[in-house]
């Protein structure tokens, strides 16, 4: 016979239900977001570069 376990926090940390889930429009911000700053990121690597190639 087994035995139900409910799943318990470990040491120091906490279990935390959010009773609702983010709005559509948090999620689409969210997304945008991380796409500026992948293309912020990947344009300062490509700006770096060139300035490296030109030494």
């Amino acid at each position: 016979m087994t035995s139900a376990r409910t799943p318990r926090a470990r040491a120091g940390t906490a279990i935390v239900r959010s009773s609702s889930a983010p709005s559509q429009g948090a999620v689409a911000m969210a997304d945008l977001a991380f796409v500026v700053a992948t293309v912020a990121f990947f344009a300062l690597v490509v700006a770096i570069a060139k300035g490296v190639a030109k030494l």
